[in-house]
């Protein structure tokens, strides 16, 4: 870009030009003047844009084939580079030129800028109106589409005042038409998004061992990735209609934070339909509560996290990571503690037998839960506590109480039992 900046026009040059120039309109030649340094500085300006990877043909391919830009994120990123340097440097650059070349003249200065400058201009916005309007369903390019539409509007007002007149005005609306038509576009795919009709199915390992979705994987660093252009996002989804789908009014919410709200209840509804791929009950509570674990994981960027809470959607996520927990529980614990209970004394035959079914219970949930998957290393914790907390006690008091009748059945010790705990869950 120093570069750039420095040899648009040669310092040199520019002094022996502006000599040139206010000999050749004293000598009343100023039209000819103004036609040729035009046509010159547009073919230069517009080999800028060649360097810069925004090229015409770009836009007639893209015209032919929706998808051929839309598909590569690298010619996308190429126009919002472009865009930077071409409003934020050269045209700055060439405004500069043309008032020191032809300060003696402002009209001949105005419209020499204005003839080399206007097309380039459109030739900018005849690429990005392509982008706008290629019809793929390719949800990662939507930061694309809106740091396009966040730059576009951040050079919007300094565009308009470098230019002049009617090309002021002509320019200023197909940058606004283009604007609309970026904010459709965004807007069309987050509504398609929310429908979350994506290839995101239970792989192998993810089945045998509870962990997290890959949907609910892309779902929160896709909405990561958004929160970044929340501003742009609340005046973009602000086009669709004010009330919620259940007809309520949103007056208390803002459009992004609806969004967040609908995106996270549609991914909960598409975790519970793929927990009905187990069989095991018991690991089926686990993928859940690994699912909702990771969604409150990764909402602590500022605005996810100001959203999940000012919704109470933080709240009911830490609710169904519990729920959930409770649940496994109930599933694989209770029914194995239930024959340590003793409600009154039984015979001495039966409490042996207790005895065995509960060492068999401990065996089996040894052999297959280590191999489940809890990643989030805190839950892992809190689960194996509170599981502790309720087998440690009764496996005590039971062969405490009843130690005469099965000490030779006694395979594991309060220790051994803690150990096999703290065993499960790393996949």
């Amino acid at each position: 870009m120093e570069k750039l900046h420095l040899y648009l026009i040669d310092p040199e040059v520019s002094i022996l030009l502006k000599e040139i120039a206010e000999l050749i309109i004293l000598a009343g030649h100023a039209t000819n003047l103004c036609h040729v340094y035009s046509e010159t500085r547009h073919n230069t300006l517009m080999q800028c844009l060649c360097l810069l990877g925004v090229q015409s043909e770009h836009a007639a391919a893209t015209a032919e084939d929706g998808c051929s830009m839309q598909s590569d994120s690298h010619k996308v990123k190429l126009w919002i580079q472009g865009l930077k340097i071409f409003f934020g440097t050269v045209l700055p650059e060439e405004r500069r030129a043309c008032a020191h070349i032809f300060g003696c003249n402002s009209m001949v200065e105005k419209d020499c800028f204005t003839r080399a400058t206007t097309g380039c201009t459109k030739q900018l916005f005849v690429v990005g109106s392509a982008i706008a309007q290629a019809k793929d369903q390719d949800y990662e390019k939507v930061p694309l589409i809106l740091e396009m539409y966040e730059e576009l509007a951040e050079h919007q007002p300094s565009l308009q005042d470098q230019l002049f007149d009617d090309a002021n005005d002509m320019i200023s609306e197909e940058a606004s038409m283009l604007l609309g038509k970026l904010g459709e576009a965004a807007l069309g795919l987050l509504l398609d998004f929310l429908s979350l009709q994506l290839k995101h199915d239970l792989d192998e390992k993810t089945a045998l061992d509870g962990n997290i979705l890959s949907l609910t994987q892309f779902v929160m660093g896709f909405a990561k990735v958004l929160a970044e252009y929340n501003g742009s996002l609340n005046l973009i989804l602000a086009l669709r209609e004010k009330e919620a789908e259940d007809g309520t009014k949103r007056t208390a919410m803002s459009p992004w934070e609806w969004y967040v709200l609908r995106l996270l209840s549609h991914l909960q509804l598409r975790v519970v339909e793929k927990s009905k791929f187990y069989k095991d009950e018991r690991l089926r509570y686990i993928f859940l509560m690994n699912n909702a674990m990771y969604v409150l994981e990764h909402s602590h960027s500022s605005v996810l996290r100001m959203s999940l809470r000012e919704n109470q959607t933080h709240e009911k996520f830490v609710l169904l990571v519990e729920e959930y927990a409770t649940a496994y529980l109930r599933a694989t614990w209770f029914p194995a503690l239930f024959h340590l209970k003793v409600t009154e004394l039984k015979e001495a035959k039966e409490l042996k037998e207790n005895f065995k079914k509960f060492n068999s219970a401990l065996e089996e949930i040894s052999k297959v839960q280590t191999t489940w998957k809890v990643p989030n290393p805190q839950l892992r914790q809190h689960l194996r506590i509170i599981i502790l907390n309720q087998a440690v006690p009764a496996y005590r008091s039971y062969i405490g109480r009843f130690h005469t009748f099965i000490d030779k059945y006694v395979k594991y010790t309060p220790d051994d039992i803690e150990n096999i705990v703290l065993d499960l869950f790393e996949g």
